[in-house]
Formats: C-alpha cells, sequence, structure tokens
C-alpha cells in the first residue's frame, strides 16, 4: 500500500533572508514516483488582515501602491505579525499603524493559505468593530488615504472585481459570509 503522504526526501535551501526563504526539495509522491526539484517558498513570518467596521456598519479601506504589481488599490490594514505577537494585538497595531484608527472590539475569523501549492505564506483574518479615528496615519510609506465605503460600495467593487489584493479579497468575504449567519 502506498504512502498517503508526500515525503521530503532532501532540502535544498537557495535562498535564506528574515523575509522568504526558497527551497529546493526532491519528494517522494504517494505512488513512489520522486519529484527532482519542487521549488517551496518559504515565508517564515505570518501575517493579519482586519476588516475595520465603524458604528454604522461602513467599511474602512486604505488605499495603498504596490510596487510588485505597479497597482494602486483599495484593501483592508495589514501586515506581519512580529515574534510572540499575539494575532489580534498584531491587527490592533496593523489598524492603527495603516490607518489612524483603533476598535473597540476585535475578532478572530481564522487563518488560511493563500497559495498552499508552492508557499507556507499563512494569513490571519480579523475583523474591527466599531472603528474609530485616534490619530494619523503612521505607515505613509505604505499607505496613501483611507476612507469608509458603505457595504452596498464594497460588494459592488467585489462585483465589478474591483478589489485585486488576495487578502482583502479572502477577508471580506469571508467578513459577508459571517453576515448572513
Amino acid at each position: 500500500m502506498p504512502e498517503p503522504h508526500w515525503k521530503v526526501l532532501r532540502r535544498r535551501t537557495i535562498y535564506d533572508s528574515p523575509w522568504v526563504r526558497l527551497h529546493r526539495d526532491d519528494v517522494r509522491l504517494p505512488d513512489g514516483t520522486v519529484i527532482d526539484g519542487h521549488h517551496v517558498v518559504d515565508v517564515p513570518r505570518p501575517a493579519v488582515g482586519v476588516v475595520p467596521v465603524a458604528h454604522d456598519r461602513r467599511i474602512l479601506l486604505i488605499q495603498h501602491y504596490r510596487f510588485i504589481t505597479d497597482t494602486t488599490n483599495w484593501e483592508i490594514p495589514g501586515g506581519g505579525i512580529d515574534a510572540g505577537e499575539e494575532v489580534l494585538a498584531a491587527a490592533s497595531r496593523e489598524l492603527l499603524e495603516e490607518s489612524g484608527h483603533a476598535a473597540e472590539h476585535v475578532e478572530y475569523l481564522g487563518h488560511y493559505f493563500p497559495s498552499n501549492g508552492v508557499s507556507t505564506q499563512q494569513f490571519h483574518v480579523c475583523v474591527a468593530r466599531d472603528v474609530r479615528r485616534v490619530g494619523e496615519i503612521i505607515d505613509t510609506n505604505e499607505v496613501m488615504q483611507t476612507r469608509l465605503f458603505d457595504t452596498a460600495e464594497v460588494r459592488e467593487m467585489l462585483q465589478r472585481n474591483e478589489l485585486h489584493d488576495g487578502l482583502t479579497l479572502t477577508a471580506l468575504l469571508w467578513y459577508f459570509a459571517r453576515l448572513s449567519d
């Protein structure tokens, strides 16, 4: 009977930095086939995204320029979780840094792996309720502006494919799915 899982026979690290590692793995599949050189992108630091919701149910989004794709998009606040930092604390910190807002309550929705066929990257998703402005945007290198959107506007943006960030898409769809419970 074949082994039920892929088995790593050999791992070679091709590149290593605090942000990302690239491994070249030789693996045996359950049917005995060996893949010589399956590449794995190892992202050692998990990230968190937070859907900020105001008391009137409007959703706060940040406008972000991404040099990697040369695009400007509306996104939810998010970023890396520091070593030893709790997910909810990271969500609150990212909300404050990227929007100048704080929340009365932060709730955990869950986590996922956005590209688990090639990457270890892990995203956690939270909802921040009753957000209010408490200061200025701290992370001015990343965030261009903030704006509160009506729920209907955000749903229309989703339907028109105007939001392109994977963490934002997943978090908003998860948030809307929870509203129907």
